[in-house]
């Protein structure tokens, strides 16, 4: 996919806006075009990958850059947020992320995780249960 002379801020608004639809499948879902260290599960959140960004012809306007759709959800109810984590998973369901971001950035091969824990969040929200997506696009 390709984003002509457009901020990385603009791109990641972009990329958070394909995402709204899934709010109507997932009631409560916040979704955050930026980093999210405070999220309130169920949450997306989107931020630079690693690594960011690759040359990917000669000259300015031909490089990849990559960018993280991060899911999380709460423990409380292991069964209901495992189940919602797999509608985000899933590309034949309605809630899918790959399926909503497809017209704005390209999901890469290999690049959906598995189920994580996210232990930093400890703190302030418990242990949280979540996956993640690497999507990339030209600039």
């Amino acid at each position: 996919m390709s984003a002509t002379r457009t901020s990385l801020a603009g791109i990641m608004g972009q990329i958070a806006l394909s995402l709204q639809p899934i709010m109507d499948e997932i009631p409560g879902l916040q979704i955050y075009p930026y980093l999210n260290t405070n999220p309130s599960p169920p949450s997306l959140d989107i931020y630079p990958g690693d690594p960011f960004q690759t040359g990917a012809s000669f000259g300015m306007g031909n490089s990849q850059v990559f960018f993280t759709i991060r899911a999380r959800v709460t423990t409380a109810d292991q069964e209901a947020g495992t189940l919602l984590l797999l509608r985000l998973l899933d590309p034949n369901d309605a809630a899918s992320v790959e399926a909503a971001v497809d017209d704005v950035a390209t999901v890469v091969p290999e690049g959906v995780s598995g189920f994580r824990e996210y232990l930093e969040e400890q703190v302030s929200n418990g242990r949280l249960l979540g996956c993640e997506w690497r999507v990339s696009l030209f600039l």
